[in-house]
């Protein structure tokens, strides 16, 4: 009976603990980052002008019609005119066509003694250098060598230009071109360089355009490179191809570049999916981050804005990081009209209207001086923050339903494509944060903080992006970086990887960074093509809340007291 009692109690405390429950606890070790990934390809980019501005131009004037007079007057003066008209037809085609002969006989003999010229000079190079080596004399130009990661070292000819050819997707309506990702090569080592001695080299920088000296056994014309350079010949279009870089397979967020979505000018883009934040410890911790930035307190004041359940998706972005008034911000909400006029005038008093760019909101009150932006929301579900000058007419008062009201008028090219923008964190899942920054590619001293290396200054890229997917252990990073040229990126590269050695050996520069940071750096691995550089690297849980504590500390100086005047 005993035994019975005993073993009915233990069926009843089975069912009541449910060993189902302690399954779904798992535990994560927060020191521990996840497995850092490998570099990802970058497809080629193009550089496109800037999309005309359609929506303020003024349809040109027909030239005015003027049929003859008479009904049959075309028909009866036709045989006369031919046979006038024909003798001196006739002879002004015979002079066009002697120009013509000229203008193309010029033409084809510069662009034949051009390729005569590349293919004599890249021949007398080769024969030279044969005989250099042959001769045990050293190379005719100076090789620059970079660490390949494994202690060993890449040479690569300077000034390499890495043309890689690839394909390119034709841009969108809204002038936005998605460029093909490639299936390549995965990249072997921390630093793949598409333009070292370990890979084929396009163009490689001889002096010569149109002249691969990537391969010892003989010299060939690259026809793109020499395409290019005929290209570059006044009248000539002015687009450019940046080389594709070999890589683990692109994911979203990798080769992006925001920055192209707005008008020209901007420099510091970042895009924040709250909608991949929601329900974890980060949803939090990035509103801290927000909160410094001024129009977050002029917007919302002081309260807590609760951005995670109110926002889908926001971007912020700016020409002038320095200037408040300057910031445009575009956000994707599922708030119904009524409850985002609410949202958005909860501090700052607000004036809407009807226009033909969809629901206007004139802010009124206290305003910074200067601050002329204005609230509109052209599609359901969408809303933002902008320049009367970067809207065109879209401001002009119209007539519906503020509820349900959309635009009306012929949109300017950045705000005609801004929905696309969330796709560059992907459909399903992906990056939580992509961020892009303008730096202009000029070269910062070191003052005495290169780590023992000897560096006084380091190139920094015109571009960078950054993306930042959430994992169950961290954060996985990944992004691109584009320098002025090959030899800039080769340089920051080698830094880098010098800087990752050197603190590896070193207990007490680890201590001075900080052991986050030292984490991160350690993690990071490289590919390169031409001025174009793949990088990724991961972060522990630990090591991610450490760093955004102290870039929300770094916020709260930078956005110091002269951005605090709330309204």
């Amino acid at each position: 009976m005993s035994a019975l009692l005993h073993a009915a109690a233990a069926s009843v405390a089975w069912w009541m603990i449910d060993p189902r429950d302690g399954r779904r606890t798992e535990l994560v070790d927060i020191e521990v980052a996840p497995s850092p990934p490998k570099p990802e390809a970058l497809p080629a980019e193009v550089a496109r002008p800037p999309a005309p501005d359609l929506a303020s131009r003024e349809p040109e004037p027909q030239p005015a019609s003027t049929p003859p007079n008479e009904p049959g007057e075309a028909a009866v003066d036709a045989g006369v005119d031919a046979a006038a008209d024909a003798r001196p037809d006739a002879a002004a085609a015979r002079r066009d066509a002697a120009v013509d002969a000229r203008t193309d006989a010029t033409i084809d003999a510069t662009i034949d003694a051009a390729t005569d010229a590349t293919i004599d000079a890249a021949t007398d190079a080769t024969i030279d250098a044969a005989t250099d080596a042959a001769d045990g004399a050293a190379p005719p130009e100076p090789m620059a060598v970079a660490s390949n990661g494994d202690g060993g070292a890449q040479a690569t000819p300077p000034d390499a230009a890495g043309a890689t050819i690839a394909t390119a997707e034709p841009p969108d309506d809204a002038g936005h071109g998605r460029s093909t990702t490639a299936q390549a090569g995965l990249a072997s080592q921390p630093f793949t360089d598409a333009g070292s001695a370990t890979a084929p080299i396009a163009s490689a920088g001889s002096g010569v355009p149109g002249v691969d000296r990537g391969s010892a056994a003989g010299t060939a014309v690259d026809t793109a490179a020499l395409a290019a350079a005929l290209a570059a010949s006044p009248g000539a279009p002015s687009a450019t191809d940046e080389p594709a870089v070999e890589g683990e397979p692109t994911t979203a967020g990798t080769a992006a570049n925001l920055l192209s979505y707005f008008p020209d000018g901007h420099v510091v883009t970042a895009l924040i999916r709250f909608d991949r934040l929601r329900g974890t410890e980060w949803s939090a911790q990035t509103e801290r981050l927000l909160r410094p930035l001024p129009d977050y307190r002029w917007l919302f004041g002081s309260r807590e804005a609760n951005l995670t359940d109110k926002l889908e998706t926001l971007v912020i972005s700016t020409p002038r990081p320095r200037d408040a008034t300057a910031t445009t911000l575009v956000a994707r909400t599922a708030l119904p009209r009524p409850a985002l006029r609410d949202f958005l005038a909860a501090t700052t008093p607000v004036s809407w209207s009807v226009a033909t760019g969809g629901l206007l909101g004139k802010r009124t009150g206290r305003l910074v001086p200067g601050d002329r932006r204005v609230l509109l929301s052209p599609f359901r579900g969408w809303f933002l923050l902008a320049q009367p000058g970067d809207l065109g007419a879209l401001t002009a008062g119209a007539k519906g339903n503020p509820d349900t009201v959309e635009a009306t008028a012929k949109l300017p090219p950045w705000l005609a494509g801004i929905r696309k923008i969330e796709a560059e964190s992907g459909d399903l899942r992906g990056p939580a944060l992509v961020v892009t920054l303008g730096l202009g590619g000029n070269r910062i001293p070191l003052d005495g903080l290169d780590l023992g290396l000897g560096l006084a200054s380091i190139p920094t890229p015109e571009r960078v992006s950054m993306a930042m997917e959430l994992v169950k252990q961290g954060w996985l990073v990944r992004g691109n970086m584009r320098f002025a040229s090959d030899a800039d990126a080769i340089e920051l590269v080698a830094a880098v990887q010098a800087a990752q050695q050197r603190i590896a050996d070193s207990r007490l520069i680890q201590r001075v960074i900080g052991k986050a940071t030292a984490r991160v750096i350690a993690n990071l691995a490289f590919a390169r093509s031409g001025p174009r550089v793949s990088y990724a690297t991961s972060i522990s849980i630990s090591d991610a809340r450490a760093i955004l504590a102290a870039a929300a500390q770094q916020l709260d100086h930078y956005f110091g007291p002269s951005f605090g005047r709330t309204p």
